[in-house]
């Protein structure tokens, strides 16, 4: 769960970090913010844009689109892995320059990207990660039972990919790439500026985790309230642990999971009906 909260029974983790987050005395200044949100924009643009060029180029490489013979389960294969390329595409070109961009807004005492162990170490990830497999259970147990076909409808996609023999690439580009990209994004770069604004801590984490939600836009309308709380959980423990290892670790077994679960049953009821 979380450092310094108690954890069923008889469990408790100290947070005390000697190198805990720096919280400044002076915010940034209005004209900062401004350009981080609009260097974050740009970001999305630009990987978005790779996304889209990697897939035309898989396209033409692989000649999915030729009217030609396809071997058994060749199409899905190559359907899979052309979402898994995009995504590499997507993800590459964020972390590229949510590095590059940090090296020149990286002033006014913290840094925006912070990697190091969270006092506990292996402990404190691990409690984390059990602490937003509890939070996503619980809302996805209300989800489903509010409304199945909602819940269905958020997971089908994705069980369509895991049923080709590729499905492996999409557990990389969501397991490893997805959590390195978004949370060096979002709660690294964004978060970061946002809570030395007037926003503070609390607003920070809310608006970053809305702004997360858009990129998720396909999802339902249960699907995007899912993301902006895992969102707003995610910028808790990196505030908390005063790391983005943290958040990443946690981001990435959550995905992890759910591809490895639509994995080795596709065609659950839960998905299927």
């Amino acid at each position: 769960m979380l450092p310094g909260i108690a954890v069923s029974g008889h469990m408790h983790v100290s947070v005390s970090l000697e190198d805990r987050i720096y919280v400044p005395d002076t915010q940034l200044p209005w004209r900062t913010i401004i350009l981080v949100l609009a260097t974050a924009v740009g970001i999305v643009v630009l990987a978005t844009l790779a996304g889209f060029g990697a897939s035309a180029v898989f396209d033409s490489w692989t000649r999915l689109n030729e009217p030609r013979a396809f071997a058994a389960g060749e199409t899905e294969a190559l359907l899979t892995a052309r979402v898994a390329v995009s995504l590499f595409a997507f993800q590459s070109v964020t972390i590229l320059l949510v590095f590059a961009t940090s090296v020149f807004l990286d002033y006014s005492g913290e840094p925006f990207l912070r990697f190091g162990m969270p006092r506990g170490g292996l402990k404190t990830l691990v409690l984390s990660a059990l602490g937003l497999m509890a939070l996503a259970l619980l809302y996805g147990c209300l989800v489903f039972a509010v409304d199945k076909d909602a819940f269905r409808q958020d997971m089908s996609p994705f069980a369509s990919l895991m049923k080709a023999r590729t499905w492996w690439l999409v557990l990389i580009a969501a397991g490893i790439g997805a959590p390195l990209a978004e949370e060096c994004l979002f709660r690294g770069l964004l978060y970061g500026a946002l809570r030395r604004s007037p926003l503070g801590i609390a607003g920070a984490a809310a608006a970053t985790a809305i702004m997360w939600a858009f990129l998720h836009a396909n999802y339902s309308v249960y699907g995007l309230v899912a993301i902006t709380l895992i969102g707003i959980y995610l910028a808790f423990i990196r505030e908390r642990t005063g790391s983005l290892l943290t958040p990443i670790l946690c981001h990435g077994a959550y995905n992890s999971l759910i591809v490895l679960v639509l994995a080795y049953a596709p065609n659950s009821s839960l998905i299927n009906g």
